[in-house]
């Protein structure tokens, strides 16, 4: 599938602002699941903007304004081609060798082990009981891939994903307690999970084909599409078929109408947008748009 993306950000500030710095990462990934066919972005006022990979191989793209301004925009022309039209389109390893497999994994690419060991508020270690709940162990005989899959199950029942909410919590013992939460909420959980399997998992920005924003059968007759947005997921090291994409907001595999944008251990990694200044400026107000359609 081809996609045409638009995205826009205007920053406005109430006072002057000055040697303002930002960084963006916005850019969907190049890889073997996904093709950037091309890129354009323009700032205003017109600065140079620098295009460079992060830690994580996330394609960031760096531009400063240096003069006293009020208000900076940028705007993102993006094209992309999916490949990945069946997540269960990968060799099966035997449940008895997936173990092996994934420490091998680890062995070869030393790296990995940033998405088994790294803990945060966003994805601490797990209680032995959530809202009730056994938190489930990796059980024998049974494959990972299908596993994860169940996850879903179990994270609906602690709390569900609320697509009006704008701003995630700032640590799961919150989601917890709010059992409600956003599509990042959600993944930090499922990584806790897996980083207590001890299995490699990192959390994934993205876009979604512009079909997930429209009104479902609960919705009343009427209703127009919700407005589209960044989305976050998982991806899993899955023997056999390397990093595989699982949505527990929307409790669905990734697939071609999934567009990665930037991977990293926990949202903190992937900020969309960072920015920092001097002068008077505080508090910018931001606007923001985003448009994804598809092209064939």
């Amino acid at each position: 599938m081809k996609y045409h993306i638009e995205q826009a950000c205007r920053i406005r500030f109430a006072s002057a602002a000055r040697e303002h710095h930002v960084q963006i990462r916005l850019a969907p990934w190049d890889d073997e699941s996904q093709s950037l066919i091309r890129i354009m972005l323009a700032v205003e006022p017109e600065v140079l903007a620098v295009a460079g990979y992060d830690g994580f191989g996330n394609l960031a793209h760096h531009f400063a304004v240096l003069g006293a301004h009020r208000e900076l925009s940028f705007a993102m022309v993006a094209e992309v081609e999916t490949k990945r039209e069946n997540p269960f389109d990968f060799p099966l390893i035997p449940p008895a060798r997936e173990l092996a497999w994934i420490a091998d994994s680890l062995r070869q690419a030393p790296r990995l082990w940033d998405f088994v060991l790294h803990q945060g508020v966003l994805t601490p270690a797990l209680p032995e009981r959530i809202a009730g709940l056994a938190v489930p162990g990796l059980r024998d005989g049974v494959p990972l891939f299908q596993q994860v899959r169940d996850a879903f199950d179990w994270i609906g029942k602690i709390a569900e994903f609320d697509p009006a909410e704008e701003t995630s919590v700032t640590a799961l013992p919150a989601l917890f307690e709010a059992g409600r939460g956003t599509a990042a909420d959600l993944a930090h959980l499922l990584i806790a999970l897996m980083r207590q399997w001890r299995i490699p998992a990192r959390f994934v920005s993205g876009y979604l084909d512009a079909s997930y924003f429209d009104p479902d059968d609960a919705d009343p007759p009427g209703t127009e599409p919700r407005p589209q947005t960044l989305h976050q997921w998982v991806e899993v090291l899955i023997p056999g078929g390397g990093w595989r994409g699982f949505d527990p907001s929307l409790r669905l595999l990734a697939d071609a109408t999934y567009l990665r944008v930037a991977i990293g251990r926990d949202a903190r990694d992937i900020q969309a947008l960072r920015q920092t200044c001097r002068g008077d400026g505080e508090q910018p107000e931001l606007e923001q748009t985003l448009r994804v359609s598809r092209i064939n």
